[in-house]
Protein backbone atom coordinates (compact mmCIF):
# COMPACT_ATOMS: atom_id res chain seq x y z
CA UNK A 1 0.00 0.00 0.00
CA UNK A 2 3.05 2.77 -0.11
CA UNK A 3 4.38 4.33 -3.38
CA UNK A 4 7.92 5.15 -1.61
CA UNK A 5 9.59 2.81 0.65
CA UNK A 6 12.94 3.79 2.41
CA UNK A 7 15.19 1.55 4.70
CA UNK A 8 16.84 3.27 7.03
CA UNK A 9 18.30 0.72 9.22
CA UNK A 10 21.88 -0.19 10.64
CA UNK A 11 20.31 -3.83 9.96
CA UNK A 12 22.78 -7.14 8.74
CA UNK A 13 19.95 -8.85 7.22
CA UNK A 14 17.30 -7.96 4.82
CA UNK A 15 14.29 -5.77 6.02
CA UNK A 16 12.63 -5.57 2.38
CA UNK A 17 11.65 -8.27 0.30
CA UNK A 18 11.15 -8.63 -3.56
CA UNK A 19 8.08 -9.99 -2.88
CA UNK A 20 6.45 -7.09 -1.14
CA UNK A 21 6.75 -5.30 -3.97
CA UNK A 22 4.17 -3.79 -5.88
CA UNK A 23 3.63 -2.20 -9.46
CA UNK A 24 4.54 1.95 -9.45
CA UNK A 25 6.44 1.57 -6.38
CA UNK A 26 10.18 3.46 -5.59
CA UNK A 27 12.28 1.93 -2.93
CA UNK A 28 15.70 3.33 -1.29
CA UNK A 29 17.99 1.97 1.12
CA UNK A 30 20.76 3.11 3.65
CA UNK A 31 22.75 0.15 4.20
CA UNK A 32 23.49 -2.59 1.32
CA UNK A 33 22.43 -5.47 3.47
CA UNK A 34 18.60 -3.92 4.30
CA UNK A 35 17.17 -5.55 1.05
CA UNK A 36 16.71 -9.26 -0.76
CA UNK A 37 18.05 -10.06 -3.57
CA UNK A 38 14.25 -10.33 -5.57
CA UNK A 39 14.54 -6.47 -4.72
CA UNK A 40 16.55 -6.07 -7.42
CA UNK A 41 14.98 -8.96 -9.48
CA UNK A 42 11.77 -7.10 -9.39
CA UNK A 43 13.12 -3.90 -10.38
CA UNK A 44 12.39 -2.13 -13.79
CA UNK A 45 14.75 0.61 -12.66
CA UNK A 46 17.60 0.44 -10.40
CA UNK A 47 20.20 3.70 -10.42
CA UNK A 48 23.06 3.68 -7.69
CA UNK A 49 24.16 6.89 -5.57
CA UNK A 50 27.74 6.51 -7.06
CA UNK A 51 30.73 4.81 -5.26
CA UNK A 52 32.78 4.39 -2.16
CA UNK A 53 35.45 6.64 -1.71
CA UNK A 54 37.52 4.42 -0.53
CA UNK A 55 40.13 1.86 -2.53
CA UNK A 56 42.14 -0.67 -0.24
CA UNK A 57 45.07 -1.62 -2.71
CA UNK A 58 45.62 -5.03 -3.49
CA UNK A 59 47.43 -7.33 -1.08
CA UNK A 60 46.49 -4.76 1.95
CA UNK A 61 46.64 -7.04 5.32
CA UNK A 62 43.66 -7.17 7.63
CA UNK A 63 42.04 -4.49 5.51
CA UNK A 64 38.93 -5.93 4.24
CA UNK A 65 35.45 -4.61 2.63
CA UNK A 66 32.02 -5.17 4.36
CA UNK A 67 32.82 -6.10 8.01
CA UNK A 68 30.26 -4.63 10.34
CA UNK A 69 28.64 -1.38 9.19
CA UNK A 70 31.85 0.33 7.73
CA UNK A 71 32.77 -0.35 4.14
CA UNK A 72 35.78 -1.20 5.10
CA UNK A 73 37.83 -2.19 8.40
CA UNK A 74 40.41 -2.79 9.64
CA UNK A 75 40.27 -6.74 10.83
CA UNK A 76 42.42 -7.90 14.39
CA UNK A 77 42.88 -11.13 16.07
CA UNK A 78 45.39 -13.99 15.64
CA UNK A 79 45.35 -15.67 12.06
CA UNK A 80 43.36 -18.72 13.95
CA UNK A 81 40.81 -16.10 15.14
CA UNK A 82 40.39 -14.94 11.79
CA UNK A 83 39.82 -17.79 10.40
CA UNK A 84 36.85 -18.23 12.44
CA UNK A 85 35.27 -14.83 11.53
CA UNK A 86 32.64 -15.55 8.93
CA UNK A 87 32.53 -13.93 5.85
CA UNK A 88 31.02 -10.68 4.73
CA UNK A 89 26.95 -11.04 3.70
CA UNK A 90 26.03 -10.12 0.54
CA UNK A 91 25.40 -6.44 -0.05
CA UNK A 92 22.32 -5.16 -2.36
CA UNK A 93 23.88 -3.74 -5.63
CA UNK A 94 27.47 -3.19 -4.46
CA UNK A 95 28.94 -5.77 -7.52
CA UNK A 96 26.49 -4.59 -9.81
CA UNK A 97 26.88 -2.18 -12.44
CA UNK A 98 23.78 0.01 -12.25
CA UNK A 99 23.69 3.63 -13.99
CA UNK A 100 24.46 6.65 -11.44
CA UNK A 101 22.32 9.03 -10.08
CA UNK A 102 24.24 11.55 -12.14
CA UNK A 103 23.58 9.38 -15.48
CA UNK A 104 20.00 9.64 -14.81
CA UNK A 105 19.74 13.29 -14.42
CA UNK A 106 22.13 14.12 -17.44
CA UNK A 107 19.70 11.80 -19.27
CA UNK A 108 22.49 9.13 -20.16
CA UNK A 109 20.52 6.42 -18.28
CA UNK A 110 16.77 6.22 -18.78
CA UNK A 111 14.39 6.46 -15.42
CA UNK A 112 10.67 5.06 -15.36
CA UNK A 113 9.16 4.08 -18.66
CA UNK A 114 5.77 3.33 -17.00
CA UNK A 115 3.27 4.66 -14.09
CA UNK A 116 3.91 1.14 -13.09
CA UNK A 117 7.55 0.56 -13.08
CA UNK A 118 9.08 -0.52 -9.94
CA UNK A 119 12.25 1.75 -9.36
CA UNK A 120 15.24 1.57 -6.72
CA UNK A 121 17.82 3.98 -5.91
CA UNK A 122 21.08 1.87 -4.13
CA UNK A 123 22.11 4.83 -1.49
CA UNK A 124 25.61 4.19 -1.05
CA UNK A 125 28.67 6.08 -1.06
CA UNK A 126 27.38 8.90 0.78
CA UNK A 127 27.22 10.19 4.11
CA UNK A 128 23.23 11.11 4.06
CA UNK A 129 22.80 14.77 4.04
CA UNK A 130 20.59 14.04 1.35
CA UNK A 131 18.28 12.56 3.83
CA UNK A 132 18.11 15.99 5.84
CA UNK A 133 18.00 18.43 3.05
CA UNK A 134 15.57 16.60 1.10
CA UNK A 135 13.41 15.31 4.14
CA UNK A 136 13.16 19.18 5.55
CA UNK A 137 12.05 20.32 2.35
CA UNK A 138 9.68 17.81 1.91
CA UNK A 139 8.19 17.92 5.49
CA UNK A 140 7.93 21.55 5.85
CA UNK A 141 5.39 21.41 2.31
CA UNK A 142 3.54 18.81 3.54
CA UNK A 143 2.75 20.91 6.73
CA UNK A 144 1.69 23.94 4.73
CA UNK A 145 -0.62 21.74 2.90
CA UNK A 146 -2.44 20.59 5.56
CA UNK A 147 -1.32 17.11 3.99
CA UNK A 148 -0.04 14.07 6.48
CA UNK A 149 -0.22 13.28 9.81
CA UNK A 150 2.16 13.25 12.84
CA UNK A 151 3.80 10.05 14.01
CA UNK A 152 5.22 9.55 17.73
CA UNK A 153 8.82 10.28 17.99
CA UNK A 154 8.45 6.93 20.01
CA UNK A 155 7.84 4.60 17.42
CA UNK A 156 11.07 5.23 15.54
CA UNK A 157 13.43 4.50 19.27
CA UNK A 158 14.76 1.57 20.41
CA UNK A 159 16.71 0.25 23.04
CA UNK A 160 18.24 -2.68 21.47
CA UNK A 161 20.23 -3.34 18.83
CA UNK A 162 20.25 -6.49 16.09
Amino acid sequence: GADIVATCTDSMRPVLKGAWLEPGMHVTNLGGYEFDADVAKRADVTVRQGVSGLSIAPGTERVEYGRGHSPVAYVAGTEEEMKRIPPAAERFGMNQNHPTFTDLVSGASPGRNTPDDITVYINSGNQGLQFAAVGSVVYNKAKAAGMGRELPTEWFLQDIRD
